[in-house]
């Protein structure tokens, strides 16, 4: 080894690492491109481009969607967004609540916001003695039109962000999944007027989930508050049963919110 190969190779790993970084933050305000576009938005070489996109991907840190060739952010990058903390540490201000909530009614509590198009489950706490729901992780997603909290989230957002999330695909859970762009919309609407959701085995037979937002002064979603048991156990002659005490939960986090 020279004196000088190791500053050397140091220079290139900093470089790599440099237009990584660049790579990821041709993304910004941007749900997908195409090789061409990252090439064009970071100034890369196409082969150097290519090479970053494809270790990005194998790290998760990227996605790729084979059917079109186009690029996403992938699931590392929420992994990451959801453990950092803001001057206001919502999951700490909100625990308390939410682990009493879930040992008053022994059921799975859920905690999630609404981030850059989809809905981030941010902290979940679940009682021994009740079923405990697994099919949302901490940092994971859910498709917009399944469950309580995702359409509720979808529901409080600006006309604009409905009409573009509203026209993709929509992915089904299973045969109660809502799939029609216009049965989604009639939903946001009755999830507006009366300010909750109650998912009735969209995501899985048997399993209820209620959900209500957290809402600033201006009525937008800082978050949302849901929980999921045994519908027998949340569904009493076809109205949710624990709808006001998860609306006390609600209150509470919005006062430790300061508001």
């Amino acid at each position: 080894m020279t004196p000088d190969s190791k500053p050397s190779s140091f220079k290139q790993n900093i470089r790599a690492v440099s237009r990584a970084i660049a790579v990821l933050n041709s993304f910004a305000g941007k749900d997908a491109q195409t090789l061409a576009e990252v090439s064009a938005a970071t100034g890369l070489d196409k082969g150097t481009t290519r090479r970053l996109l494809l270790t990005l991907v194998e790290n998760n840190y990227i996605a790729l969607d084979a059917a079109n060739n186009q690029y996403r952010l992938g699931r590392a990058i929420r992994d990451l967004a959801s453990n950092v903390s803001d001057s206001q540490d919502l999951r700490t201000l909100a625990q308390p609540a939410l682990l009493e909530l879930a040992s008053e009614l022994s059921v799975t509590v859920f905690l999630s916001v609404f981030k850059e198009g989809a809905a981030v489950c941010l902290a979940r706490y679940h009682d021994m003695r009740g079923l405990e729901v697994h099919w949302w992780p901490v940092g994971g997603t859910l498709p917009l039109n399944c469950g309580g909290a995702p359409k509720l989230l979808l529901a409080y957002q600006p006309e604009e962000e409905i009409a573009r999330l509203v026209s993709e695909p929509m992915q089904p859970l299973n045969e109660n999944s809502i799939v029609s762009p216009d049965d989604l919309r009639q939903r946001l609407a009755l999830i507006r007027e009366r300010g909750f959701e109650c998912a009735v085995d969209d995501v899985a037979i048997g399993i209820t989930a209620l959900a209500v937002p957290v809402l600033d002064a201006d009525n937008k979603p800082i978050c949302a508050v849901s929980i999921a048991g045994l519908t027998p156990q949340m569904i009493k002659n076809g109205e949710p049963v624990p709808l006001e005490r998860l609306r006390q939960t609600a209150r509470h986090i919005r006062g430790r919110l300061g508001l």
